[in-house]
């Protein structure tokens, strides 16, 4: 039977219409597929990601990462556990270093496949091919400003193979006659997205909003199968409900608690919002902002149980909360949007497949090239820093670059010498930022405990109660060098004159610190949560 499509709409291969248009047709779309130039231009983006590995340095959330996932645990402070855990099995067998990113650079690479998968179902041959270039074109995914240690690329690459599992059920011919192993399937999918991030539970919810509007998919709330399925992701997810229960639940009091902190509507709230997508836009890179922005008002218009509509619901609980968060007091982090993006990159794919030839051949070259450019903008001012690739620092005088490089190695400082010879029992450090830079730098085998009221993982990773007697080497931002000493010193039976560390690109001194050598800890510092 002819399936009804909306007004103006054309059958495309994920339709069940698209079976009653001749071979003629079907061998002409083969025919001018661009799977060939996408799958180049995909493979040279994944060379480009490949090279910035090894080329550009840790930034703060990396090298944090990096530090705390020396400790395996059921869950984090900051995060579930799953790219803890990975990063943790990667470096048992590898070691530490640039290499550490290299399973996560193959995650977002392969998240090329199941959004493949999706807009193919979905859309067609060409819209799936059209939503890997916009994927790989983005500036975000290009360039991987917040690093490639992240539980976003885990969480991505998870919720794209839910989003497939879900559109062969929810969109293939046979899709309702389905067995209880693919909802099984989108489950296990679902629960390892959480397992990496709290904001994968965004996708169910959108998948819930989508089957209860949807007449045609709204029996699928009266079968078992999706609870089944439901049940199995949850029972993923456990390790971190369990660790959260047992330290009273502070990592989603912490994350929750950035969401929301008081309600405005004032002028300064409306301009947040406006910078919030400014930003979101450039992230996206203008190019392929707006065809993702055109494909979504298109399935806004299109009907409840259209594919267009199915991923719209997976787009709209994240990006709505993120966009209008300015409201509740506080301002989305950049990178938060992209599991909304993740499911309109094929949207974008479908309305660039409706596109003619010669205008798509213009828009592919030209973003190509956008694309080129800003890869290699990116990689050398990260590597170089902004005053060496440009003449100057940064816009404005400030360089969004500041904390992307390595630290040298604090051993070699004379400070590390300083305990008769021997290096100090432990590190201390007044943040989390500092910690992750220094343990970095010392490597595995130095506790490195945050004497801070934010320590993050560190209250975790390092119990200052189990460091009393011992010796520490002070580390502390010279700009207030001596306020941190004098306060961490303060817990300590005497702590010598500082030294200076210089950090930075290039030869340049982009940041100084002062370490010090600290004797016997006397007493505890009093975290503000941590291990019972």
């Amino acid at each position: 039977m002819r399936q009804d499509l909306p007004q103006g709409a054309q059958p495309r291969q994920g339709d069940r219409a698209y079976q009653d248009h001749d071979v003629g047709a079907a061998h002409l779309i083969a025919a001018k597929s661009p799977a060939r130039f996408i799958l180049a231009f995909a493979g040279l983006c994944a060379l480009e990601k490949l090279v910035a590995i090894f080329v550009t340095g840790f930034n703060d959330d990396e090298a944090y990462t990096l530090v705390i996932s020396r400790t395996l645990a059921l869950s984090y402070f900051d995060h579930p556990p799953l790219h803890q855990w990975i990063l943790h099995g990667f470096v048992a067998l590898f070691g530490e270093g640039k290499s550490a990113r290299l399973p996560f650079w193959a995650m977002i690479v392969a998240t090329n496949w199941p959004l493949l998968a999706i807009a193919r179902r979905l859309f067609g041959e060409d819209a799936g091919w059209w939503t890997v270039f916009a994927f790989n074109a983005t500036a975000y995914f290009l360039v991987m400003p917040d690093g490639y240690i992240m539980p976003d690329t885990p969480m991505l690459l998870m919720l794209a193979c839910a989003g497939s599992a879900l559109a062969e059920i929810l969109f293939a011919p046979d899709g309702d006659s389905r067995g209880l192993g693919s909802w099984l399937l989108a489950g296990f999918a679902f629960g390892l997205a959480g397992l990496a991030k709290y904001a994968a539970i965004f996708a169910p919810i959108g998948l819930f909003g989508f089957l209860l509007l949807s007449p045609r998919h709204r029996h699928w709330l009266s079968d078992y199968r999706p609870y089944l399925g439901a049940a199995l992701a949850l029972l993923i997810f456990s390790p971190a409900l369990i660790w959260n229960a047992e330290h009273h639940w502070v990592s989603f009091a912490f994350q929750s608690g950035r969401a929301a902190a008081s309600l405005s509507l004032d002028a300064k709230v409306w301009t947040a919002i406006a910078e919030g997508l400014g930003a979101q836009i450039a992230l996206l890179s203008p190019w392929i902002a707006v065809p993702v922005a055109l494909g979504l008002a298109r399935a806004a218009r299109l009907k409840a149980e259209s594919g267009e509509r199915f991923l719209l619901w997976l787009v709209a609980p994240p990006l709505l909360l993120f966009a209008f968060m300015p409201i509740l007091g506080q301002r989305a982090i950049p990178h938060w949007f992209n599991s909304a993006w993740l499911f309109a990159f094929p949207l974008a794919g479908a309305w660039l497949a409706e596109r003619g030839e010669a205008v798509l051949r213009l828009w592919a070259r030209a973003s190509v090239v956008l694309s080129a450019a800003t890869a290699a903008i990116y990689v050398a001012a990260v590597d170089l820093g902004p005053q060496s690739v440009f003449g100057f620092p940064a816009v404005g005088g400030r360089d969004p670059t500041r904390y992307a490089y390595d630290w040298p190695d604090i051993r070699a400082s004379a400070a590390w010498r300083g305990f008769n010879g021997r290096p100090p029992d432990f590190v201390v450090v007044d943040n989390w930022r500092t910690g992750g830079r220094v343990g970095v730098a010392l490597g595995p085998g130095t506790p490195v405990c945050a004497f801070a009221n934010d320590p993050r993982g560190f209250a975790f990773a390092c119990d200052p109660h189990a460091q009393i007697g011992k010796d520490a080497l002070i580390v502390a931002p010279s700009e207030y060098g001596e306020i941190a000493l004098r306060e961490l010193g303060g817990y300590f039976q005497s702590v010598e004159p500082g030294e200076s560390l210089a950090v930075g690109r290039g030869g340049r001194v982009e940041r100084q610190f002062t370490l010090a050598r600290a004797h016997v800890l006397a007493k505890a510092f009093p975290l503000p949560y941590g291990p019972d």
